[in-house]
């Protein structure tokens, strides 16, 4: 009756966020599923420690947003 879905990011993914240069890439270090029931991923910026972001899953699979980086 209820399933909890696999979230279609997984932690080490990378993406480059629209409007970055391709060398600013963004890593996935934690998704889960907020009280609203929205999924989330904290981002990493690599090559620059302590830098971080929280996105909802939704806006980063936006190719609007962010595309993946290869």
């Amino acid at each position: 009756m209820f399933h909890k879905e696999a979230p279609s990011v997984q932690v080490n993914d990378r993406f480059v966020k629209a409007g970055d240069g391709p060398g600013r890439v963004w890593v996935v270090i934690r998704v889960w599923m907020t009280v609203d029931r929205l999924m989330h991923a904290r981002l990493l910026g690599e090559g620059r420690e302590g830098e971080t972001r929280i996105i909802s899953v939704s806006a980063l699979t936006d190719r609007q947003f962010f595309t993946p980086a290869h």
